[in-house]
């Protein structure tokens, strides 16, 4: 969180600037965002997206497997 503050954030939008009018720059330092099908840097996985609400989650199968749910026995 520190690294992300230090680089001004990470800003996708026009809306969310700093007082100068500048978007962070820590986009630049993602490791998955935007880059569905493209291999993660540490294992080589294809990188996949999870769309919902028009959003997007982009995650390592291998590296960010999706956790099982859990059912709590009543």
């Amino acid at each position: 969180m520190l690294a992300a503050l230090d680089q001004g954030g990470t800003s996708f939008d026009a809306l969310y600037v700093n007082v100068n009018g500048e978007s962070g720059y820590f986009d630049r330092s993602l490791n998955a965002y935007g880059r569905e099908g493209e291999a993660c840097l540490r294992c080589g996985s294809a990188i996949r997206r999870i769309a919902w609400m028009n959003r997007s989650s982009y995650f390592c199968p291998t590296c960010q497997p999706v956790p099982r749910a859990t059912r709590s026995k009543a």
